[in-house]
């Protein structure tokens, strides 16, 4: 033990120089971004909640919130590295969040002030009688510190099974199959919330971003290609050489019982010369298709957060269980679901299990409060995806949590006398 531990600090006396500052510069890096998006980008957002509430006569389909969501991709700001590295910028965020209060659901939009007639005007152009509130924070209407002695809390984050460019199941599939009438796929999470009782809160959240141009280049269309079987090949020299490195390096030890054979970078795509068409099983096929029109659209980096909140006399854990079950409609083996985070969730086992719960509690409750992206748990969607997991729901729904709005926004009548 001592002669290894004694290798261990030689090595480390002759790399030094080359370890320490790369470790370093990770660790400063990492702060100094967390500083200069906090304190040089986030804090000067002066963000604003509005309260979405839907129209009683409404009868469309989440489309149209598809609608709304492209116009928010425009908000990709186009940050250079120096603005993004120096002073935190990047492309504002937006929160989009369901929430149960007591048997009520409520739909809000958390923006920065300086988008929010452009969030406002997207939404009447879709919705036009819908009613827009600005609203007090609702999260401060519950302790800042849970769990205590009076609160309980259960919650985790979410993300997706596969790689991001699979898309869940979206609006489009729900649907009688006699009728052809679309069931709003919110119906069930808007039921469960109608069950919540006095001082039980359901909290459902998703923070977006615009992604920038290049995101197709940069990982969607490695998705495709890995689905049709066909090898990246690699783009930058260091690509290049670590693809040569692999090539001599796997020749060498399939060199003890067969012929080394090395492939140039030109044949690296290889792969079954027979059309895909014939290669693929009718469900890859679909899953193909459901593959490339996800794709199709513009994308959005998420992070998605799930919290039960109550008062421990009513406080029932089922209640997670219940709207997890909800959201699992929007789920398809084929392609994608979410699913929670497991070091996310809010438990711990064997060692300082109700400190360690209770401090992910605290971080988790912490997070949703802030509108915090952090936490390494993002994934991207698209527009439709975003259209599925949040819009209006329509008048089919006969849910008693929603409320709906009881009054009309139209403009004056052309024929109004004018005073001179």
């Amino acid at each position: 033990m001592l002669d290894f531990f004694a290798q261990i600090v030689a090595t480390f006396q002759s790399t030094w120089f080359i370890v320490m500052p790369i470790t370093f510069w990770l660790i400063f890096k990492s702060l100094w971004g967390r500083h200069v998006f906090i304190a040089d980008f986030l804090m000067k957002q002066n963000d604003v909640l509005l309260e979405i509430i839907p129209p009683r006569d409404l009868e469309k389909s989440p489309r149209v919130m598809e609608a709304f969501f492209e116009s928010l991709a425009a908000t990709d700001a186009g940050v250079n590295k120096i603005a993004e590295y120096c002073h935190g910028a990047g492309n504002p965020y937006f929160s989009f969040e369901i929430v149960g209060t007591e048997g009520v659901a409520h739909f809000y939009i958390r923006t920065p002030a300086a988008f929010r007639d452009h969030v406002e005007s997207a939404l009447y152009a879709q919705y036009p009688a819908v009613e827009i509130v600005e609203v007090d924070d609702y999260v401060y209407e519950v302790p800042r510190v849970i769990p205590n002695e009076e609160w309980m809390i259960r919650g985790f984050a979410l993300t997706l099974l596969k790689p991001d460019a699979y898309p869940i199941k979206t609006y489009k599939y729900f649907e009688e199959d006699v009728t052809g009438k679309m069931i709003d796929p919110l119906a069930s999470v808007l039921e469960h919330i109608s069950t919540l009782g006095p001082g039980q809160h359901m909290w459902l959240q998703y923070i977006i971003r615009a992604d920038r141009p290049g995101w197709f280049e940069n990982w969607g269309k490695g998705t495709v290609d890995e689905f049709l079987g066909k090898a990246a090949k690699p783009q930058g020299l260091l690509e290049r050489i670590i693809h040569d490195i692999k090539e001599v390096f796997g020749g060498v030890l399939m060199g003890w019982h067969t012929p080394p054979e090395f492939s140039s970078l030109e044949s690296s795509n290889g792969g079954d010369e027979q059309p895909v068409e014939f290669r693929l099983t009718p469900g890859e096929k679909q899953t193909l298709k459901a593959l490339e029109e996800n794709m199709s659209k513009n994308m959005f980096s998420v992070t998605a957060r799930l919290l039960v909140i109550g008062k421990k006399d009513f406080f029932s854990g089922a209640n997670i269980t219940g709207i997890m079950t909800s959201i699992k409609q929007m789920s398809d083996n084929h392609t994608n679901q979410l699913i929670p985070v497991d070091r996310a969730k809010i438990y711990a086992d064997y060692v300082a299990v109700d400190r360690r719960r209770d401090y992910r509690a605290r971080v988790l409750l912490r997070r949703y409060r802030d509108r915090d992206d952090s936490g390494g748990h993002s994934f991207h969607f698209s527009t439709e995806e975003l259209a599925t997991v949040f819009h209006l729901p329509d008048m089919s729904v006969e849910s008693p949590a929603v409320q709906w709005s009881d009054s009309r926004r139209g403009g004056a009548p052309n024929n109004l006398p004018l005073n001179q």
